[in-house]
């Protein structure tokens, strides 16, 4: 709706993400009004405490809606839990020299889609990728409809979440008395705000690294084909080197955020640890050359889950092309990032970013994007109960 206030909030364990937005005829938007505060009755994504939860998202509605003088109803909500599925399958129809037709389209479409769903009954769609499009073995950027062939197959890419999370959440906003329009995941939203800022073309991959968690996406034809979040990230690393060195978790911390990993070199035995570093304990030799092995080994067997040995990404690594690291640790960004790349294929484009507190509204922001403008490979989005502009384009496939 032109020239009405749109609310977007990204919910996680740490904080509630608020956006205020006006679209314009263009259907550009205008940010009105964002705000971020401490998040409670929230664990791993999910909502564990709605009394507590909506309480907070109340004062900050009242502080927004007051702000601009506009009354919420409908909210469009980022969701950052970990638990969701994601299934990638495909459907075909030999042709045998004939067109491809509209219905055919459909037919496969609705085939896909009720096998999947009937599959994973205790979940809901929450995005739905049209990830390829491949007549006789060639990929188009459309759907071939009117073409000749011999051969179509036509691959989606579902992302579900249990329906007990997706009941909590309505729940938590329906106390707010919001009703939910639309969940976006927050590495869709995270990835196409890549994809916006790096008119980004090829296959990549985004590893996020947290503190305590991880996670990877992969986009295929700006289409989100990929996703999976693991329980570790970079304290893990700082606990290996309190743990082998006997070091105290406050010292494992300065060294982390002073000593810059990426220029110690090899066979460097006669360096030692500053005597700065242990404060009051009593010093101790120990070699950085030894320090880095211990980082080094954990970060090798980081990648290997995450990427180099993750059987999820077999047919995805070969076509990726770049891969995006995003730290949540900016010590890591600046002294250790040389170390990650070390552990990565020569033939990638190995880019490092670093969050900033622009990055906390990020998520939002490219979310109110896709809601304003709609997603080119996005299928059909759900939640919602009145049609969207790209939902109705796609309703012919899911009558």
């Amino acid at each position: 709706e032109i020239g009405k206030p749109h609310l977007f909030i990204e919910i996680n364990e740490k904080s509630f993400v608020f956006l205020a937005v006006k679209y314009d005829e263009d259907f550009n938007f205008r940010v009105l009004h964002s705000v971020t505060g401490e998040s409670e009755g929230i664990s791993e994504g999910k909502v564990t405490d709605v009394n507590n939860s909506s309480k907070i998202i109340k004062n900050y509605l009242d502080i927004i809606e007051k702000k601009i003088h506009f009354t919420f109803e409908n909210v469009i909500v980022i969701n950052d839990q970990k638990n969701f599925s994601c299934v990638n399958i495909s459907g075909f129809k030999r042709l045998n020299g004939s067109q491809i037709l509209d219905e055919n389209i459909s037919y496969i479409l609705n085939d896909i889609k009720k096998l999947v769903l009937d599959n994973q009954s205790e979940k809901s769609l929450i995005h739905l990728f049209n990830s390829d499009f491949i007549l006789d073995h060639n990929s188009l950027k459309n759907p071939p409809i009117g073409l000749h062939g011999e051969f179509y197959n036509h691959h989606l890419t579902f992302f579900l979440l249990p329906k007990n999370d997706l009941k909590n959440l309505k729940l938590l906003f329906n106390k707010c008395n919001l009703k939910i329009d639309r969940i976006i995941l927050k590495p869709f939203a995270q990835g196409v705000k890549k994809i916006i800022d790096n008119e980004i073309k090829e296959t990549f991959a985004a590893i996020d690294i947290s503190t305590d968690k991880s996670n990877i996406s992969i986009f295929k034809n700006h289409s989100f084909v990929y996703s999976e979040t693991f329980p570790f990230g970079t304290d893990i690393i700082k606990k290996d080197v309190s743990k082998v060195c006997s070091l105290n978790m406050n010292i494992v911390k300065n060294i982390f955020s002073e000593l810059n990993f990426n220029l110690i070199k090899e066979n460097e035995e006669e360096k030692y640890l500053s005597e700065k570093y242990f404060q009051k304990e009593i010093f101790r030799k120990i070699s950085l050359n030894h320090l880095n092995d211990i980082i080094m080994a954990r970060i090798e067997e980081i990648v290997d889950i995450i990427y180099r040995k993750n059987v999820n990404l077999k047919d995805l690594q070969n076509e990726t092309k770049f891969i995006y690291f995003t730290f949540e640790d900016s010590n890591f960004f600046k002294n250790l990032r040389q170390n990650f790349e070390r552990m990565l294929p020569e033939k990638k484009v190995i880019r490092f970013e670093e969050r900033t507190q622009d990055e906390r509204t990020s998520s939002c922001l490219a979310s109110a994007e896709l809601t304003g403008k709609g997603w080119e490979r996005e299928a059909i989005p759900t939640i919602q109960t009145k049609k969207s502009i790209i939902s109705r384009l796609f309703s012919t496939f899911f009558k």
